[in-house]
This record gives C-alpha cells, sequence and structure tokens, in this order.
C-alpha cells in the first residue's frame, strides 16, 4: 500500500522524474514500500504540522 502522504509530497513531486537510482529507491522503499514507518518526511509533518522542504530526502537528509 502506498503512503497516504504520497499524492501530495514535495518530495515526490519535484523529483520522481529524477534519473536518479537513489531517488526511485528512496520512493520504492519508503513511499510504496515497507520503510514508510521510517520516513522522516512523515514524521516531521506529525511534529510540525507542516510539510517538510521538498529536498528533505525521507532518509531525513537533504537533496543538494
Amino acid at each position: 500500500m502506498d503512503c497516504p502522504n504520497l499524492a501530495g509530497c514535495g518530495f515526490v513531486k519535484k523529483y520522481c522524474e529524477s534519473k536518479s537510482l537513489a531517488v526511485k529507491g528512496f520512493i520504492s522503499q519508503y513511499c510504496k514500500g515497507d520503510k514508510q514507518v521510517e520516513c522522516v518526511r512523515k514524521q516531521y509533518k506529525a511534529k510540525h504540522g507542516v510539510a517538510p522542504p521538498d529536498e528533505m530526502m525521507p532518509s531525513g537528509g537533504m537533496m543538494r
């Protein structure tokens, strides 16, 4: 089952067309896979009430 935030996720919207295998891996694991509970973006939104910066990866690192 896909993450309920997938459709509105700024990271996915901004980077989903990327040819980067790393980006595809993040989306596969964190957005559509078994690491959804580990998604730092989801935790950030729950804690702060707003979405994190689009550049924040599901692992918590920042895209350059």
